[in-house]
């Protein structure tokens, strides 16, 4: 359970962050969009788990971020395909109430960041051994 809400947190904040600065920069809609929301997966996938500089080799960061970067792409065709005229009238989020939710980078930026965050911390879990009380 600490990994699953250690992935929504971690992944959840860099999604937010990335797709806060793209909002600012006026990024998110179209093509340039789906760069966006690739690189978020991208930097979830180097960041999220055990990150780039505990990793025993760069190839492993590698291929998380390159997998990333796939994952939010075809997050974005799915969700403008199914998601294309979900509106959520939030005030406070900028651009929130003007645009579907695949177009709010600063909301599914998030929500990319926190699906794909879960999947590699519980993954990068899966693959160490805990330790025994009392050992070093």
């Amino acid at each position: 359970m600490g990994r699953f809400l250690l992935g929504v947190l971690k992944g959840g904040v860099i999604g937010a962050g990335i797709g806060y600065l793209a909002t600012q920069v006026g990024l998110g809609a179209g093509a340039v969009g789906v760069v966006v929301y690739g690189a978020i997966g991208a930097v979830v996938g180097l960041l999220c788990g055990r990150p780039i500089w505990r990793q025993d080799t760069i190839w492993t960061s590698i291929l998380k971020a390159v997998f990333g970067f796939a994952l939010g792409v075809g997050a974005t065709f799915a969700g403008r395909k199914w998601l294309g005229g979900v509106h959520i009238p939030l005030a406070f989020v900028p651009g929130a109430s003007d645009h579907a939710l695949p177009d709010v980078p600063l909301l599914f930026g998030a929500a990319i960041g926190m699906i794909y965050g879960v999947f590699v911390e519980l993954d990068d879990a899966a693959g160490t051994t805990p330790q025994k009380r009392g050992t070093a």
